[in-house]
């Protein structure tokens, strides 16, 4: 738990400045679309570029590992979707980013630095795989859904178009395709390419995480709970469960399956809010749910490792 708390205190640090930024007026909101536009179009894919092209993928691939992964998190994700689209009183798109919400680590920021110090020299690989599917499959595929619901009053072509223009061309995946195959050919960056990749992807997360306290100061918690509730069930609960099952029906050794419950576990992340205040899709909701998960995430994280680890 002290570990968990002490690597998510600059999280909630950063939340707090951009709250009291914006209590103090230094900022309004309409700061907060500006910021997740940095964040999310210039900053985020020179981090995702470094990362990806630093890492052997091709060495370090596990394919059960990376399937089962992909595949808990695209089946919840379009489940809870449906239910929020259902009985949560929002649009497809808005449903969207709700579903998202129930299985987008925070992986990054927390999910890097708590696998390093749980799994140590087993840590690469999982790393690898998981920014894989956090940006190659969730946040591709829930931007294209956004985008095909968003236009969902045009034809089937056109909503085909938007779902896979929104899937395969975004700043996500075309940073994850140029970070592989700079691994693929061994290019990794180095020099003033790749300074100038740390100094602007280091200013991906504050940058994102700032806009989020920022706009908390507008919108606040209040309210929130009840619709929150259902998605913080979901990730913190249900996702890391799951995982955990399938990695066990596949057979993969302990420190797959531990990998894959650190991965789960892990608290919403901020991209989510990026990705739904870019959209307009419910940003209010999935702000209370990135903020609650990450405070809850400090009790139900080390009780669901331990658990694993029995």
């Amino acid at each position: 738990m002290f570990y968990f708390v002490s690597t998510s205190a600059p999280f909630f640090a950063v939340i707090f400045l951009g709250w009291l930024a914006g209590r103090r007026g230094m900022f309004d909101l309409s700061a907060v679309r500006i910021l997740n536009g940095f964040a999310f179009f210039v900053a985020t894919p020179a981090l995702i570029i470094r990362v990806m092209a630093r890492e052997p993928i091709a060495e370090l691939f596990n394919l059960p590992f990376f399937l089962g992964l992909a595949g808990v998190g695209i089946g919840q994700l379009l489940v809870f979707a449906l239910i929020m689209r259902r009985f949560g009183g929002v649009n497809a798109a808005a449903s969207i980013s709700r579903g998202q919400a129930c299985v987008g680590p925070n992986f990054a920021f927390l999910g890097i630095p708590l696998m390093l110090a749980f799994l140590g020299d087993d840590a690469p690989a999982p790393i690898a795989l998981g920014l894989l599917v956090d940006n190659a499959i969730i946040i591709p595929l829930s931007i294209g859904l956004i985008r095909a619901f968003q236009d969902e009053g045009g034809d089937r072509r056109r909503l085909i178009g938007e779902l896979l223009r929104g899937t395969f061309i975004n700043p996500f995946m075309v940073s994850i395709a140029t970070g592989s195959a700079l691994s693929l050919f061994n290019l990794v960056p180095s020099g003033p390419f790749d300074r100038f990749l740390v100094f602007l992807g280091n200013a991906a997360p504050p940058t994102g995480v700032f806009a989020l306290g920022l706009a908390l100061s507008g919108w606040g918690l209040s309210g929130r709970l009840s619709a929150a509730a259902p998605l913080l069930l979901a990730k913190l609960v249900l996702h890391p469960v799951i995982v955990a099952l399938v990695m066990l029906l596949l057979g993969l050794e302990p420190q797959w399956v531990m990998a894959g419950v650190i991965y789960a576990a892990l608290p919403t992340a901020a991209n989510v809010f990026i990705i739904a205040e870019r959209f307009r899709t419910d940003p209010e909701t999935v702000a209370a749910t990135i903020v609650l998960s990450t405070a809850l995430a400090s009790l139900t994280f080390p009780f669901t490792l331990w658990m694993i680890a029995g």
